[in-house]
């Protein structure tokens, strides 16, 4: 990503009154929403710095710049040596996201993430259902084994971020299954848009998400098209629970 583009970060789709975020705002929102919802824990060492700037797509430099500025104020702790790395500090003062300008501009957009959660559900039932309907053998079921296979490696290796690149590729492959060429960059352009609000998710979460994606292969081998559409939206409209717009556990929203 560009330094331009990273400018305009997260300035497309409904937002109109609410002010615009910078990369870096962006990009400490996700981080601090990661920590205030437990999906980061105290102690917790992030992925390397090349593959977390890819899983939040931004540039290795915008990155460093966030993770300085989080080390500075003692959110994050950088450990040279072996066994070195970039860790979640232990203990955060919670005021830290309570009280953050990035966070609150990263919530103003709830409205604008449910649109693109129900889009991307609709769009990817009903590709995966013409991929069911479609998809026997050939280049496209060969990508759609390859992405499976790269979940698994992800989730082998306890890599949120090798899991993201992994994640994006697998839903690709699936409405590329669909053979409906001309829907590709729509799907591309729902889901793009909604992977900028992406925040790191434990390896335990990841794990039970690739449940769901062998569901969704299952039932597109078997050419089972109501059970690939039902399994991909049920798949997608998680995010309303997952997401940093679900409501807290006492019913109160964020």
């Amino acid at each position: 990503m560009t330094e331009r583009a990273e400018r305009d970060v997260l300035t497309s789709g409904p937002l109109d009154g609410v002010r615009p975020l910078s990369a870096t705002d962006a990009v400490r929102a996700r981080i601090l929403l990661a920590i205030e919802l437990g999906l980061l824990k105290p102690g917790e060492q992030l992925p390397p710095h090349e593959s977390t700037a890819r899983a939040l797509n931004v540039s290795l430099m915008t990155l460093r710049r966030v993770f300085g500025t989080l080390a500075d104020q003692g959110i994050l702790e950088r450990r040279r040596g072996r066994g070195g790395g970039t860790f979640v500090s232990d203990p955060i003062d919670p005021r830290t996201w309570q009280e953050d300008d990035s966070v609150r501009g990263f919530r103003d957009r709830t409205s604008t993430v449910i649109q693109l959660i129900d889009e991307r559900a609709l769009i990817e039932s009903a590709l995966a259902a013409e991929a069911a309907g479609t998809v026997r053998d050939g280049a496209r079921a060969r990508a759609l084994d390859e992405a499976t296979q790269a979940l698994e490696d992800a989730v082998a290796a306890g890599d949120w971020a090798e899991f993201h690149d992994a994640d994006r590729a697998f839903h690709r492959a699936v409405a590329a299954a669909s053979g409906l060429d001309w829907a590709l960059a729509e799907h591309s352009r729902i889901a793009d848009q909604l992977y900028d609000y992406f925040v790191p998710y434990p390896i335990a979460y990841l794990r039970d998400s690739n449940d769901e994606h062998r569901r969704i292969l299952a039932a597109i081998e078997e050419g089972d098209a109501l059970g690939a559409a039902r399994t991909a939206r049920a798949h997608v409209l998680e995010l309303k629970r997952s997401m940093f717009i679900a409501e807290r556990p006492d019913g109160q929203g964020r």
